[in-house]
């Protein structure tokens, strides 16, 4: 009877920690999934990982605008001498390729639209002859891959061109003017 006894508690005890055990896996494999796929953070790391993927996109195209990208010079007055000798030609699609690309990795359409307006307001010729007058301005460049122009009249500065370097095509651009 004794060794029943014992028999049946030792069956006891391995039912108790089967169904401990059980439990627990049931709830950690529970909690995991919950954490895993219906938490908040998880939605929050499925946004952020499809943000992530979007801007490895982005930055596939970028680089592969920036290499395809072939107009403007080796050096800053290269480019911006194209860039005049576009505009001498009223050829506003030409003298907008110099520009940088905007965040689409295409042509800025500000620069077009301004570019035509000088145009249409009688301007190119007034741009020309101050384009002719910049001087590089060696102070206040931030690095090997800037370059600004500057032109002063009166003592005054009148204009400003900033240039950049596109490392993957290896050609100076106009940032800004």
């Amino acid at each position: 009877m004794e060794e029943q006894n014992l028999e049946k508690t030792r069956k006891t005890y391995w039912k108790f920690i089967v169904i401990f055990l059980m439990i627990i896996v049931i709830t950690g494999g529970g909690f995991f999934v919950w954490e895993r796929y219906f938490s908040q953070q998880a939605e929050i790391n499925r946004q952020t990982q499809k943000n992530y993927e979007k801007y490895l996109e982005w930055e596939r195209n970028y680089e592969k605008a920036m290499r395809e990208d072939i107009y403007g010079g080796k050096t800053p007055e290269e480019t911006l001498q194209m860039f005049i000798e576009a505009l001498k030609k009223e050829d506003i699609e030409l003298a907008s390729r110099y520009f940088m690309l905007d965040e689409n990795n295409k042509i800025n359409q500000k620069w077009i639209d301004g570019l035509k307006k000088t145009k249409e307001d009688g301007g190119l010729e007034e741009m020309i002859n101050l384009l002719y007058k910049a001087k590089p301005d060696m102070e206040s460049r931030s690095s090997e891959e800037d370059f600004k122009f500057a032109v002063y009249e009166n003592n005054k500065l009148k204009a400003y061109v900033n240039l950049e370097f596109n490392t993957y095509s290896n050609i100076w651009k106009i940032e800004s003017l």
